[in-house]
């Protein structure tokens, strides 16, 4: 069982690893549709919001100059990366999305 907070959607992720940094650092090596990658896809598209958004869920402490996004509400950095990831993934991953 992996641990809690990778499960929740954090921007900026700083120095730590959630699901959809992971999958995101994987859709950048060129071979992001490996199969053992479909649970880590399978949360993200059950974190995705009804508007088609993902949420921020957790803030990671440091020194920030402004906020952009509030916890809870849709942020617009995870849907840019959530898109990116299920674009890649539905291209060449299997058709289970």
């Amino acid at each position: 069982m992996p641990d809690k907070r990778m499960l929740r959607l954090s921007f900026p992720p700083r120095w730590h690893y959630d699901v959809l940094r992971g999958l995101d650092y994987f859709r950048s090596t060129g071979n992001p549709t490996d199969e053992r990658l479909q649970d880590a896809v399978d949360v993200l598209v059950g974190r995705r919001l009804n508007d088609g958004t993902w949420p921020l869920q957790q803030r990671w402490p440091g020194e920030t100059w402004f906020e952009m996004e509030k916890l809870g509400e849709p942020s617009r950095w995870n849907t840019l990366r959530g898109l990116r990831v299920l674009d890649v993934w539905r291209a060449g991953g299997p058709d289970q999305i």
